[in-house]
């Protein structure tokens, strides 16, 4: 990260329409001795529509599996999650009223549609918040909760352990956000948190997405190098991978959809000090799923998603030619917006409308 540019963005931070505090002067101050920043606290959001989504193809037949089902809890002890993911199709009687809370010492709120009687299985979407701000933090600012009853998918609030400074963390790479070398194993434990989830919830194994911003889709995307079959798509706001493209072992892809401001000073469109940009973040996982790297170009759908004074702001990319089947690889660009977008309630529609169409 560019002293010069935290620097600017310490002296420049406004206060966030929520209200909740946050340590971003901790979290630069981090990065000015040689760590990486990761995230913040947000604004604020709701709903309407403008349909974004990339049209997917038939499903994958060789992304299908689960993973290791006893995780470790992050917190030391064992995971409460433990067996293999449920059959969407399966004639279980699931148990009603369905879960509210998953984990043992480490808790995850959980939202479920009002119409669910177990009858019907439903997609998942799991929410990972930034560097020192909660998952709740990053609902009240893009309010997918107000939209589970009425698109019918089941939401994880998940939360990262506290560090030394008091601020909630994922260990997701070398660069973000451990700062403190704890070493926990978050990538289990929530592996562990949607095992959990299968034995109470009829839920469709081949639906279930990540949502993630700053240190959120740095924990996404390294949810989806480490068990890609257990995903449908990672959507990354502000967020990446890896500096080594090695250190992510996913030999198959998932769906990704990365959102990035032109102007975000914290983690660069360009990417910074040797962590990839959206470019090349979506480069890399075009070419796990086959896309043809030439074919890379706009969709030609334009929305306004933000805010910001600017008409039309978001410009889609894609790959259009090569891709692996039902795989999508996008990039929503959004001109001259920051790290913290003022999102319009169109933005949550599209997010939706784009996730919940994926499938492994």
């Amino acid at each position: 990260m560019h002293a010069i540019s935290l620097v600017v963005a310490l002296i420049a931070r406004r206060p966030l329409p929520n209200n909740r505090g946050d340590r971003l002067c901790v979290q630069l101050a981090i990065c000015l001795l040689g760590l990486a920043a990761c995230g913040a606290t947000e604004p604020a959001a709701g709903s309407n529509q403008a349909d974004m989504s990339d049209a997917g193809q038939g499903a994958d037949a060789s992304d299908a599996g689960t993973t290791d089902a006893g995780a470790t809890d992050a917190s030391g002890g064992s995971s409460d999650a433990g067996a293999t993911q449920a059959d969407g199709a399966s004639s279980k009687s699931w148990p009603l009223p369905a879960p509210t809370l998953l984990g043992a010492t480490r808790k995850a709120k959980v939202l479920v549609p009002k119409s669910y009687d177990g009858k019907v299985a439903l997609p998942v979407v799991m929410l990972l918040g930034g560097y020192d701000y909660l998952s709740q933090d990053l609902d009240d600012w893009i309010a997918l909760s107000s939209q589970v009853h009425t698109r019918n998918f089941v939401l994880i609030l998940p939360d990262g352990q506290i560090d030394s400074d008091g601020s909630p963390y994922w260990n997701a790479t070398p660069q973000c956000c451990d700062f403190d070398n704890t070493q926990v194993d978050d990538a289990g434990w929530l592996l562990g948190l949607l095992d959990e989830l299968a034995l109470g919830v009829h839920i469709d194994p081949k639906r279930v997405s990540l949502v993630g911003h700053s240190a959120g889709g740095f924990m996404a995307y390294r949810l989806a190098c480490d068990a890609p079959e257990r995903f449908a798509a990672v959507v990354s706001i502000a967020g990446s991978g890896f500096v080594d493209p090695k250190a992510c072992k996913a030999k198959k892809a998932v769906s990704v959809l990365q959102i990035h401001g032109t102007k975000d000073d914290i983690m660069p469109i360009d990417g910074d000090d040797g962590i990839p940009g959206a470019l090349g973040i979506t480069a890399r996982w075009g070419a796990r799923a086959g896309c043809d790297a030439k074919s890379w170009a706009k969709t030609g759908l334009t929305v306004e998603h933000a805010d910001d004074g600017l008409q039309a702001e978001t410009t889609e990319w894609h790959f259009s030619k090569g891709c692996a089947a039902n795989r999508v690889i996008s990039l929503w660009q959004m001109e001259g917006n920051d790290h913290y977008p003022e999102f319009r309630p169109v933005f949550t529609d599209n997010l939706l409308i784009w996730t919940l169409a994926r499938t492994r």
